[in-house]
């Protein structure tokens, strides 16, 4: 968790896709760039299409366990549904949907197809009940009549949570639309834009496109032209940007790859787009997009990690809170200085932000060039401040950035920018460093578990940390943030004893 010196100053990011560009797109070195004729509007960030769809599961689901709560109250010569029952048709009725298309983004909006999705699922499952009430008779101790009561008095509210999610989603688009920007071809892009204008279900919002040639404004109809591809790093980078859509001939195959390739360290979502020209479409549905890479820890999986955080942060700061006063005040008494210290590090989307700690060198030690790590024996550093690297407890103030949303409970380490390696720039030595910053970073993570912590003298041991952690990102699942807490748990425990 350590190897980074104390300092409060750093460099300034320098943009991930200039120098790939470069590279990779003919004619691209040595031309002038234009400028961007427009510069999008900045929209919110709109919410996760699989948290839509768990939405209208849910109201889906609650219009059968509210009309099955109200039959209660309805007198039946042979009882009302128990709870089970209620609760196995409810969950019935969404699969039956999901099976149908009945949650896929475009039927979130409405239409025939969205509607007899969910009706047919809701009709299957109560005839299902109805048939099961007559084959099977006392088992059941339920009634084909109700069963169908039950299915009409269902069927209003499913269609009313249905309707009006629909009607919301439609009017509040910002918030239920990925906002995209077209990279290639102009015209192909004009004819993708066109195919779904006016579309209730297209589920983007068009900012507009980026291209080297400035040409490709002329053939990109009513679309905003924002500047070269170069632009794109500033419009992901400033959070404005959720997915990258090629407009693109698939014959260029060695020209997807480059742009996949310079997108590859973002966290956006990219997409090669049809060129409507070659291929049949039918015009009454969305075109569809093959989907290259997307971000990583998206959907219900994002909800799962921040309720984790936070689960995590506040149980740790309960118990952490008087452990930490008491470290606080041994800082101060041991040298002068604050007990605190900020130090810039570069974090999610490759934006710097300030992490705290607890002071562990002498105040006027401050390395503020970033130029010199911690190493073992610093006369820089404090009798406190070395007990305090050793067990990583000057790291718990961190806690605090992550109730702040800057970081997660476990992820990778953040670095101080400007730190190097054997030398060298972190981003010299290992091409798809930045990778490491389409998540938050944490206060442990599975590179530091794996004993790939302190000081980086040499390039293989940065290589080491940073391949654990694209690792991590890549197969993140609750269980392995469990293990790797257990694993640091233990770790701190042994260092403690050790002491």
């Amino acid at each position: 968790m350590h190897g980074m010196s104390q300092s409060e100053h750093g460099t300034k990011d320098a943009p991930l896709l200039p120098a790939v560009a470069e590279a990779t797109w003919p004619g691209f070195a040595g031309v002038r760039q234009p400028e961007p004729m427009r510069r999008p509007h900045r929209l919110p960030r709109p919410v996760s299409p699989t948290l839509l769809a768990t939405l209208v599961a849910g109201l889906d689901a609650l219009a059968v366990i509210l009309s099955g709560v109200v039959l209660q109250y309805v007198p039946l010569e042979r009882g009302s549904p128990s709870p089970q029952l209620i609760a196995f048709f409810a969950a019935l009725t969404i699969s039956l949907a999901g099976f149908g298309g009945g949650y896929a983004h475009a039927a979130l909006f409405g239409g025939r197809r969205a509607l007899s999705a969910a009706l047919g699922a809701l009709v299957m499952g109560g005839s299902g009940l109805a048939a099961a009430a007559l084959v099977l008779g006392a088992p059941v101790t339920f009634r084909p009549g109700a069963a169908m009561l039950w299915l009409g008095l269902a069927t209003p509210m499913l269609l009313a949570g249905r309707l009006g999610t629909a009607a919301a989603f439609r009017a509040m688009p910002q918030l239920s639309r990925q906002r995209a920007v077209l990279v290639g071809n102009g015209p192909q892009a004009a004819r993708f834009a066109a195919s779904i204008a006016g579309r209730r279900d297209q589920g983007v919002t068009l900012l507009g496109l980026v291209d080297n040639d400035a040409s490709a404004a002329v053939g990109s109809g009513s679309l905003a032209y924002l500047g070269p591809v170069t632009a794109l790093d500033g419009m992901i980078r400033r959070g404005e940007v959720d997915q990258v859509i090629l407009c693109m001939p698939w014959a260029e195959e060695r020209r997807v790859r480059d742009m996949q390739a310079m997108l590859a360290d973002y966290p956006v979502d990219v997409c090669l787009a049809p060129d409507l020209l070659a291929y049949r479409h039918d015009a009454a549905e969305a075109p569809r997009l093959l989907r290259l890479a997307d971000r990583p820890i998206r959907g219900w999986a994002a909800v799962v990690k921040v309720v984790e955080d936070y689960a995590l942060a506040i149980g740790a700061l309960a118990i952490a809170a008087v452990p930490m006063a008491l470290i606080a005040l041994a800082v101060r008494l041991d040298s002068p200085g604050p007990a605190l210290f900020r130090q810039r590090r570069t974090g999610f989307n490759n934006r710097d932000f300030y992490v705290l700690k607890f002071r562990t060198m002498y105040h006027d030690a401050a390395d503020h060039a970033v130029k010199q790590q911690v190493m073992a024996g610093d006369p820089r550093v404090t009798r406190v401040g070395s007990l305090l690297r050793r067990t990583s407890l000057d790291e718990l103030p961190q806690i605090f950035n992550v109730l702040r949303g800057e970081m997660s409970f476990i992820g990778p380490r953040p670095h101080a920018p400007g730190t190097r390696a054997g030398g060298r720039p972190f981003e010299e030595v290992m091409a798809r460093y930045a990778a490491r910053h389409r998540v938050k970073p944490g206060l442990t993570g599975l590179a530091q578990v794996r004993g790939w912590r302190g000081p980086t003298e040499t390039e293989d041991k940065l290589i080491r940390r940073v391949e654990s952690d694209l690792e991590y990102i890549e197969t993140w699942s609750p269980w392995l943030d469990l293990v790797i807490l257990v694993r640091t748990l233990l770790a701190v425990a042994r260092m403690r004893n050790a002491c």
